[in-house]
């Protein structure tokens, strides 16, 4: 594919102008694989009936070249899992961690895949026991999160969860605070595998909350909206499946963007800091406390100073405008504003 065309295939994309670059591709009378990828890719995004079934085709067509690629492996997925073909979806994920063993969005699609898989079957939550919290800590836990981030009017309720069971706590914006927050509930349920030199200061349980702009399309399932959601479902669960655990400094580093609309690549957590002085422990009926940190999305040179130095020193070199999510926002170790 020409650099050029190809710059303004993403340049579309960005612009979630699907359909220009699907009519621009079709035109193509000699596809080659980059294009019919692409092609694949504006289908899957576009996301009305039918076209996902599209993306499998198109991407059938060059399955011989697809083979060791782990993009290649992922849009199937996407496609297949879209389309309800939760077997071939979980596959293809597998296919992709294989591949590249750094793609997280991989554990998160298969999980859902499997999930979905496990609902079709006809199987019910009842029949799985994935660690809760007590009635009464869960009680304790909607009051504090309501009284320190805020009411929230609704819960993205998790259907199938064969491990964790982990919701997602909806608080829109107010006046005072005009971004909205999502804060999960259910991660703390699990008991993470924190150093034994550390057990006395209580951190084995955890909560995670991100700061979205008022006008973020939280209704929409393309990838450049959603990656939030999922980089919260893929940290609440990453203790677990790991057997590991996530407290205040820690780094997770993506592997890749979290999505071709920003170079944003990893994340740290730290001490809810979008909302003043406030209390981010919440003490348990029997005793325990859950801590709650904020998920601030990083970018590569980010990610770099933190590892080079420490969390500590990263953080003083930021300020306000990373608290808040902005796909292209300025880059605190590069001196840039990201705006295309």
């Amino acid at each position: 594919m020409e650099q050029k065309l190809l710059e303004q295939l993403n340049k579309w994309h960005e612009e979630d102008q699907f359909q220009t670059i699907i009519d621009t591709i079709e035109n193509i009378e000699e596809q080659d694989y980059e294009t019919i990828c692409h092609l694949a890719r504006a289908y899957n995004n576009r996301g009305e009936e039918g076209d996902y079934d599209r993306a499998v085709e198109l991407l059938q067509m060059v399955s011989d070249r697809g083979r060791d690629d782990p993009l290649w492996h992922y849009r199937m997925g996407y496609a297949a899992f879209y389309s309800g073909r939760y077997e071939q979806a979980e596959a293809e994920f597998a296919q992709v961690l294989e591949l590249d063993p750094d793609e997280e969005d991989a554990i998160y699609f298969i999980h859902a895949a499997r999930e979905q898989f496990i609902r079709e079957q006809g199987e019910i939550q009842e029949e799985f026991s994935p660690e809760v919290y007590e009635e009464e800590d869960l009680d304790i836990l909607e009051d504090f999160i309501a009284d320190t981030f805020g009411e929230f009017d609704s819960i993205f309720h998790e259907i199938i969860s064969p491990d964790i069971h982990v919701d997602i706590c909806l608080i829109p914006p107010e006046e005072g605070r005009e971004f909205y927050t999502l804060v999960t509930l259910g991660m703390g349920a699990h008991l993470m595998n924190v150093p034994e030199d550390l057990l006395e200061y209580d951190l084995q349980r955890a909560e995670l909350l991100i700061c979205l702009p008022a006008d973020w399309k939280l209704d929409s399932d393309d990838e450049r909206w959603y990656w939030p959601i999922r980089r919260l479902k893929i940290l609440a669960k990453l203790p677990m499946h790991e057997d590991t655990w996530l407290g205040w400094g820690h780094t997770v580093d993506h592997g890749a963007c979290f999505d071709e609309s920003t170079e944003l690549c990893g994340s740290i957590l730290i001490n809810p800091a979008a909302f003043g002085d406030i209390e981010n422990v919440c003490g348990l009926s029997d005793g325990g406390e859950v801590n709650f940190y904020q998920v601030i999305p990083l970018y590569r040179e980010e990610m770099d100073f933190k590892m080079t130095h420490d969390a500590k020193e990263l953080l003083q070199q930021m300020d306000s405008r990373a608290l808040i999510v902005d796909p292209k926002r300025y880059n605190y170790c590069t001196g840039k504003d990201i705006l295309s």
